[in-house]
């Protein structure tokens, strides 16, 4: 192949790449990336919800300004879920009276609310449980798959999104040694 042909075919995908950039805004209108909430990423505020425990009371993410919580979501098919709740049952004992939450938020839209009740019970769960019953939180969240941690500081940033098993008993009380400061 010639420069001259080589340069051409280029400069003709350069140009076309520019006009479907500046084109499909117009021609996929409703097709634009939701201003409301993104991706939760390290370093950025968590977008703030409002869900109901299994006995209907309301309780947002903002409610908590100033605490570090461990945003959980949770099904009760997931076994990676059911084996990661009690470490976290035993992290929050340790640190909920210097102001620790964890909200174990079930993806009821997905799950069986009778299952996830009845298994959140008899496990005797102390940490508070929500339900994400239409998907909303899920959605802002970009869940793609349970279980999904994602650690707020008290200012509400995000300090860590773990997708699956990482979630450990040991890696969740040593950021929180971090956020609370080494104890005595």
């Amino acid at each position: 192949m010639s420069k001259k042909r080589f340069t051409t075919i280029i400069v003709v995908v350069v140009l076309l790449s520019l006009i479907w950039v500046i084109l499909t805004p117009s021609l996929f209108p409703e097709i634009q990336a939701s201003t409301k909430a993104a991706a939760v990423h390290k370093g950025f505020q968590a977008p703030d919800f409002t869900l109901q425990t299994p006995e209907g009371q309301s309780i947002s993410l903002s409610d908590y300004e100033g605490q570090p919580v461990l945003v959980f979501l949770w099904a009760s098919w997931c076994s990676i879920c059911k084996r990661t709740m009690p470490g976290l049952q035993s992290v929050y004992e340790e640190f909920a009276p210097e102001g620790f939450e964890i909200l174990a938020i079930n993806t009821s839209f997905q799950d069986s609310l009778t299952n996830a009740e009845s298994y959140f019970e008899s496990q005797g769960y102390t940490y508070t449980m929500l339900l994400d019953q239409d998907g909303s939180l899920s959605r802002d969240y970009q869940l793609h798959a349970v279980p999904l941690s994602v650690l707020v500081g008290p200012e509400g940033e995000v300090v860590d999104v773990i997708i699956g098993s990482g979630m450990s008993e040991a890696y969740l009380r040593a950021k929180l040694n971090e956020i609370f400061g080494e104890r005595d």
